[in-house]
């Protein structure tokens, strides 16, 4: 029984030493730290690594200190190794957030970014502006489906939230579900009859079935009292009048909104505009201005290549016929 507890003594004893080694080196980085002495902050942190190697917090505080001394390569890895023994800490994540912005490593921060957003809405899954985030996020990412999702849980939460249905409209689209669409942009407008977006984007769809015209043209008139120089309603205003074959009208918005926004759509409308008006230059050089824009979809992209060869060979014809 006595070597027992002899045992027992110099265990503890041994464990508070250690105790208050961690601590005292602690204290001691943290001094260097306000002088901002870097180097030496680094050595007593490098110390408590020796005695308590599993602390994600210490490997979070040596990431801090490499990245101060610009070893950037080491502090990634020290974030890193802190994110390992601490996955859910959402601290570290925001960590690796900021150190990823200030490295300029693009895809690295978009992928800690998703993690740190999809971490957060496991936790606060009632959380409505962390779950907006990661809506709007996947639909950056171009993750339609995963966003409805996000959505969808936001709208039952709650059911009033004009916005959250504006944006399942808009997504809905996204993947070709127009019907859906339409539902929940009237959802939208009957919520909130002055959305301007709801109104557009209503009033543009309906243009594009070519259907309703009329009161696609009243829909977007009033999106634009809203935001007269908008040039996506300018452009839905322009689409609608060349539905209801007011090609005057239609020339006068699309050029409009071709002064405002630099947009693939809005030249391919000027284009098809001018196919009509049987001016095929014209026409081929919006087409080219459209295929011009880098953020331009490889669908867009390719009907506006056979559009462009279809009326470059009505230009060659015209040359033809005229010597």
């Amino acid at each position: 029984m006595r070597k027992i507890l002899i045992f027992l003594f110099f265990f503890l004893w041994s464990i508070s030493l250690e105790a208050t080694n961690i601590v005292g080196n602690y204290l001691r980085s943290f001094l260097y730290l306000q002088k901002k002495d870097f180097e030496n902050a680094y050595k007593e942190l490098k110390k408590v690594e020796r005695l308590d190697p599993s602390s994600s917090y210490l490997h979070l505080k040596l990431g801090l200190v490499l990245f101060h001394l610009k070893k950037f390569p080491e502090a990634e890895k020290e974030f890193e190794k802190a994110k390992e023994l601490d996955p859910d800490n959402l601290d570290i994540s925001a960590t690796l957030i900021l150190f990823y912005a200030a490295t300029k490593e693009q895809k690295k921060l978009e992928e800690e970014y998703q993690y740190f957003l999809e971490k957060a809405h496991k936790a606060q899954p009632h959380n409505i502006r962390i779950s907006e985030y990661l809506g709007q996020f996947y639909f950056y990412k171009k993750m339609p489906r995963e966003a409805i999702k996000i959505y969808n849980t936001i709208i039952k939460q709650k059911p009033d939230y004009s916005e959250g249905y504006y944006w399942l409209g808009y997504l809905y689209e996204e993947i070709g579900e127009r019907k859906k669409a339409i539902r929940m942009w009237k959802k939208t407008l009957k919520l909130d009859p002055n959305h301007a977006d709801a109104l557009n984007s209503l009033g543009y769809i309906y243009a594009e079935e070519g259907i309703k015209l009329n009161e696609a043209e009243k829909l977007v008139k009033r999106a634009l009292e809203k935001d007269p120089q908008n040039g996506a309603y300018l452009d839905s205003l322009g689409w609608v009048y060349f539905k209801k074959k007011n090609y005057k009208k239609a020339e006068e918005y699309l050029l409009k909104a071709a002064k405002t926004i630099k947009d693939p759509v809005v030249y391919e409308h000027l284009g098809d505009l001018y196919v009509v008006l049987k001016r095929w230059k014209k026409a081929v050089d919006f087409y080219k201005k459209g295929l011009g824009i880098s953020s331009l979809r490889i669908s867009s992209q390719k009907r506006l290549e056979e559009k462009i060869k279809k009326y470059e060979g009505k230009i060659e014809g015209v040359k033809k016929k005229s010597k």
